[in-house]
């Protein structure tokens, strides 16, 4: 009998498709010792003024520019979004860990047929906190999973390479000197 859709708040939802990993999955797991730099908490909006100068000389008569011209040039500096140096430093320095720790699996289960980067994974992250500072759960999330696809272990971290994912912290005040970030993939073999 085919599953009927539920319908809340006057909205009908479907069955959700979730996809099952099934029988013959493995999970691997990584380790990140120290902070993790919130991608989006740590970007810069930085002024784009190129084409707006290049307008500007191209117009200005002998230094002078009209009003028409110099409003026209405001409306050509656009906004762009930078990394920040820390974000970006965080991932050049947990690049290699996560690729030392990866040849790891790739040695332990290369006769069971483990190819990176993986096609499809679900993923399990637990971070554990060592202080009372406040943190935001799903921003370091994208940020290991951007480290993920940069390093290597994952194709994208997209709806159809990672369909799954669960994000968790807790608080380890007085019993840890690192924040830990705890990783772990399930895929099919």
């Amino acid at each position: 009998m085919p599953k009927r859709f539920q319908t809340y708040f006057g909205v009908a939802v479907p069955p959700f498709k979730e996809k099952k990993l099934g029988a013959g999955s493995v999970t691997i797991r990584f380790v990140l010792k120290g902070n993790v730099v919130s991608k989006k908490n740590n970007q810069n909006a930085v002024a784009s003024r190129k084409h707006a100068i290049d307008f500007i000389k191209s117009k200005s008569v002998g230094g002078q520019v009209s009003l028409s011209d110099a409003i026209k040039a405001i409306y050509m500096v656009k906004a762009k979004m930078r990394g920040n140096a820390q974000y970006n430093e965080f991932l050049e320095r947990m690049k290699p860990v996560i690729q030392a720790q990866m040849l790891h699996w790739s040695n332990s289960l290369r006769g069971k047929g483990l190819i990176f980067p993986l096609p499809v994974s679900t993923m399990n992250l637990r971070l554990y906190i060592k202080d009372k500072y406040r943190r935001d759960t799903a921003n370091a999330q994208q940020t290991i999973q951007d480290l993920l696809v940069d390093s290597g272990v994952l194709v994208d971290d997209d709806d159809l390479h990672l369909p799954s994912y669960r994000a968790a912290s807790a608080r380890y005040y007085e019993e840890l000197i690192h924040n830990i970030a705890f990783i772990s993939l399930s895929f099919r073999l």
